[in-house]
């Protein structure tokens, strides 16, 4: 393994957040797929997911308040996505608790 001074790491980690920002959130897509699929979310906590979205506009206000701009696509990437859970789970029998 290539060994990297701490300017190099730096640089490397700044070059693929975005990338990883906006790929992140996509791995959710496959429980929304399941849920439409099934048009079944029993097993799914809408409270849960409530309460990702409710903390995810924390961070998105935050990024707006500091122009942290990576943050803030992660972030409204995760709360789109995370609604079409929620709406799913509303449609198709999630549980509240």
């Amino acid at each position: 393994m290539a060994k990297f001074n701490k300017s190099e790491q730096r640089l490397f980690v700044d070059k693929i957040i975005l990338p990883v920002a906006i790929i992140e959130p996509l791995f959710t897509l496959p429980q929304v797929f399941i849920i439409f699929r099934n048009q079944n979310a029993t097993d799914v906590s809408i409270i849960t997911w409530l309460g990702f979205n409710f903390m995810t506009l924390i961070w998105v206000w935050y990024s707006v308040k500091h122009k942290e701009w990576v943050v803030f696509t992660y972030q409204l990437l995760f709360f789109i996505i995370n609604c079409f859970v929620i709406i799913g789970a509303i449609i198709y029998g999630g549980q509240w608790l």
